[in-house]
């Protein structure tokens, strides 16, 4: 019996997926149910298992963006079987999603830029390491050359629980490729140039990177975004927020304003529905649950930025306390690499709190999270001068912008919702009401 391999749909406004990483060759035999690919959709990595034991047959090669339920390869349970799809097999039965940007180039570039490390050095000569994506992070976070490491997953795959082992036991971390007997100026890299200029780095357009690009693009050429401004006096919400934290601390809580922001919107939400609502097809489909996303600005061992947004599910009906811990769980996840797509889906309504980055006031127009209907933004806190009864004096106060889709709504909703917001955060009475 012969299985296909093919692009799930993971999301319900998933419609490709790049293929990251082959767990196996070609020809290897797989069990069922053992991780045999990872693809990068929805800003994550997926493993994605294999459906049935036998001989791998691969006929989508990594860096292919394919739309969902395209054929990738195959699962053959005989030798005959695994025969006669190798004697048939075409590349023309794959028709791969073409890239916007080409990448000839870059990666010219980058073959020219001189490896940095042992291990770098040994994929190259020795072939591709087989290491899951957790196990490699962990690794790289940990500065250990994992090129030693004896795999214990299939197909002798290194899995987070050998990095762990090697960690604790103690291994050598990875060594730069310079050898200490000759200095750095003893040895000469030559610079590439593009268009009469020196390039320092080129970092491909691929992977998680692409997926945020691509669905950053998607948002604005299907939607009709529209951003409007406030101010809020952050007075009451510093203050609630600072006896707050010093409470929650004997609970083993760290109350932040991200939760806060998180129960204001989840209150706002339920007296403002079309505020929680999707455009799909022909029809706009207001939401009962309200699930809100958080954006978290991921930065991995090799520098390379990444944004996710985890899902706090049913956030109107949590406590602060549970919300915080929710989210404080949902971000320790991201930033050890452990986020799902179950984990990132079925929001209903995005934050993003820029405030965490910078201190500076300044203004923002964030991007629809698509199929949402609109995204807050909030800001840094800052001393500026205001009038309070009639007088001018100095509060901490913060900028927020509302991103809305037009074509779901006219301005009226997404100003009520603005203003439920700001009043919540002047008044955090209103919380418990």
């Amino acid at each position: 019996m012969i299985t296909k391999l093919f692009i799930p749909k993971l999301g319900m406004t998933m419609e490709s997926a790049t293929i990251a990483d082959w767990c196996f060759n070609d020809g290897d035999n797989v069990e069922k149910d053992s991780v045999i690919l990872v693809i990068d959709t929805e800003k994550t990595a997926n493993d994605i298992e294999a459906p049935a034991s036998g001989k791998l047959v691969i006929t989508a090669n990594v860096g292919d963006e394919l739309p969902c339920g395209d054929i990738i390869g195959y699962i053959a349970e005989t030798q005959a079987e695994y025969d006669s799809l190798k004697a048939g097999a075409s590349t023309d039965a794959v028709t791969p999603v073409a890239s916007p940007q080409p990448e000839a180039d870059q990666q010219a570039l980058e073959v020219a830029q001189t490896a940095t490390s042992e291990t770098q050095v040994k994929t190259e000569l020795q072939g591709r390491i087989k290491i899951s994506p957790v196990a490699k992070n962990i690794a790289r976070q940990n500065n250990l050359d994992y090129s030693n490491i004896s795999g214990t997953g299939p197909g002798g795959r290194i899995v987070k629980e050998d990095v762990v082992m090697a960690i604790e036991a103690g291994q050598s971390p990875a060594k730069p490729l310079i050898d200490s007997a000759h200095s750095s100026s003893d040895i000469t890299v030559s610079t590439p140039q593009r268009d009469g200029k020196r390039v320092k780095q080129v970092v491909a357009l691929s992977g998680v990177r692409k997926v945020i690009s691509d669905r950053m693009h998607q948002s604005l050429a299907v939607s009709a975004p529209v951003s409007t401004f406030t101010e809020v006096d952050m007075t009451e919400m510093i203050a609630v927020r600072n006896r707050l934290k010093e409470k929650g601390q004997a609970q083993g809580l760290k109350i932040t304003y991200t939760d806060l922001f998180i129960l204001v919107v989840a209150k706002a939400l339920r007296s403002v529905p079309q505020m929680n609502s999707s455009l799909i097809g022909n029809e706009i489909v207001l939401w009962d649950d309200i699930n809100v996303g958080f954006a978290v600005s991921i930065t991995n061992a090799e520098g390379e930025n990444s944004l996710v947004v985890p899902v706090i599910r049913n956030a109107d009906k949590l406590s602060l306390g549970e919300i915080s811990r929710s989210r404080a769980d949902l971000m320790e996840q991201a930033r050890n690499g452990k986020l799902g797509s179950k984990e990132m889906s079925g929001g209903t309504f995005t934050i993003t709190n820029t405030g965490t980055l910078t201190p500076m006031w300044h203004l923002q127009t964030p991007i629809i999270n698509q199929p949402q209907a609109a995204i807050l933004g909030t800001s840094g806190i800052v001393d500026r001068p205001v009038v309070v009864d009639g007088e001018l004096a100095v509060r901490p106060v913060m900028p927020m912008s509302l991103t809305f889709d037009h074509r779901v709504m006219d301005g009226q909703p997404s100003a009520i919702f603005l203003n439920k917001v700001h009043q919540m955060i002047l008044d955090p009475d209103l919380l418990i009401l």
